[in-house]
């Protein structure tokens, strides 16, 4: 743990210890833009309340699922495609969405 500008600060790894996820789940929660983080050198630094409060939203709504369903994700990777190309990943699929939601880092 880090303590940046009073706020309790953990890596990827503490923080999916802390909620029972894997490392890999975190991860996409920060680039789904469901969790804020900074970079710290090479390691992502995340709000440790910040976590704890998305895991607890996500129970209170019964689930820890994307508000999108895996066909939503598929028709807009389908919508992008130029007829005949596959090429569409779902970094970008990911970062559009954040965009469109004026999420963090947006434009990367």
């Amino acid at each position: 743990m880090i303590v940046v500008d009073g706020v309790e600060m953990i890596d990827v790894r503490e923080a999916a210890a802390l909620v029972g996820r894997t490392p890999e789940t975190v991860r996409r929660w920060v680039w789904s833009g469901r969790v804020p983080a900074r970079r710290s050198g090479n390691r992502l630094l995340l709000d440790r309340g910040e976590v704890l409060a998305t895991v607890r939203g996500a129970r209170a709504v019964g689930s820890t699922r994307s508000s999108r369903t895996l066909a939503e994700w598929v028709g807009l990777a389908d919508a992008r495609e130029p007829r005949g190309r596959r090429g569409v990943t779902a970094r970008d699929l990911v970062l559009d969405d954040r965009a469109g939601r004026g999420g963090a880092d947006a434009g990367r």
